[in-house]
């Protein structure tokens, strides 16, 4: 099964080595270049340039995100490679996570058919989970207490916060959920979480409870605009705990963070560092579906 269907991988971290794996685990011919450190890729082939992996490719699989740049793929090699150029090696069909705009232009004017398998459903729920759990492990990294017992705050009960604030529940802490969605609030509430409800019309939108001296050990963020600016950090504790978990642009001024010695981290692709073989698995999981419903079996 599969043994005639190659695929191509590109660049990526860890989750693009287990998926290569798993990949060739399922009869596809894998090919992978652009995928630094120990490849533990199993029967797939590494190659020496992106061009021979392209060779003959029925799909592409490009890592998420695909790029942290906007120009070149994401990569632990030292050498890059520039986006479009995938688009001169082959015109095969091409799957990646939160491709760019430009590239998506460049993709559509050379009509070159382009598949963002991050914005599969099931994808983001099940990466939910080593999402919640690594923003646990830098959470207990920093703190210089347990879990269990710590005053925590969960910013945005979409579906990392709400599994991230069931993990933190389960463990013992006391959290609080802040949203603007009263249906998402009272399903907080309901699982024994207490509740905040954000508010443009508030000041600071409603965010200055989380910022009193002494109420909250660890705040995440998992919104992802820009709410912890320069006004609200200005009333936050020195000594508090700011995860942000949102992606590009960031949900915190991280500048602004620093210059009032607020420990602030920006926790992007965690799935990718702290699980990297079941982030891997996920993605799989959810190529084999688009993989079925185009004919690539």
């Amino acid at each position: 099964m599969n043994k005639n269907i190659k695929l191509a991988i590109l660049g990526g971290d860890a989750r693009q080595r287990y998926l290569a794996r798993e990949l060739a685990d399922r009869g596809f011919e894998t090919a992978v270049w652009g995928i630094g450190g120990d490849a533990r890729i199993g029967e797939a082939v590494k190659c020496r340039d992106p061009k021979s992996a392209l060779s003959s490719a029925s799909a592409v699989i490009l890592p998420l995100p695909v790029t942290l740049d906007g120009a070149t793929l994401n990569s632990e090699n030292e050498e890059k490679l520039k986006l479009n150029a995938i688009l001169d090696y082959s015109d095969a069909l091409i799957f990646g996570g939160k491709f760019n705009e430009s590239f998506l232009h460049a993709a559509e004017v050379r009509k070159r058919r382009v598949i963002d398998y991050f914005e599969s459903e099931t994808l983001q729920i099940r990466n939910a989970v080593p999402t919640a759990e690594g923003a646990v492990s830098i959470a207990m990294q920093h703190l210089d207490k347990t879990v269990m017992g710590c005053r925590a705050a969960v910013v945005g009960y979409g579906r990392i916060g709400q599994m991230l604030a069931g993990l933190l529940l389960r463990m013992g802490a006391e959290v609080t959920v802040a949203a603007r969605n009263l249906l998402q609030l009272a399903v907080a509430k309901n699982f024994g979480a207490k509740i905040l409800r954000l508010d443009p019309a508030l000041p600071s939108g409603g965010l200055l409870p989380l910022c009193e001296s002494g109420a909250f050990d660890v705040v995440f963020n998992t919104v992802p605009a820009r709410l912890f600016d320069a006004e609200v950090l200005s009333f936050m504790p020195a000594d508090i705990l700011l995860i942000d978990l949102s992606s590009v642009p960031g949900g915190v001024d991280f500048g602004v963070a620093k210059e009032r010695g607020i420990r602030a981290v920006w926790a992007l692709s965690l799935p990718g560092k702290y699980a990297p073989e079941s982030a891997g698995s996920i993605i799989c999981d959810t190529l084999m579906e688009y993989f079925e419903r185009e004919g690539i079996t």
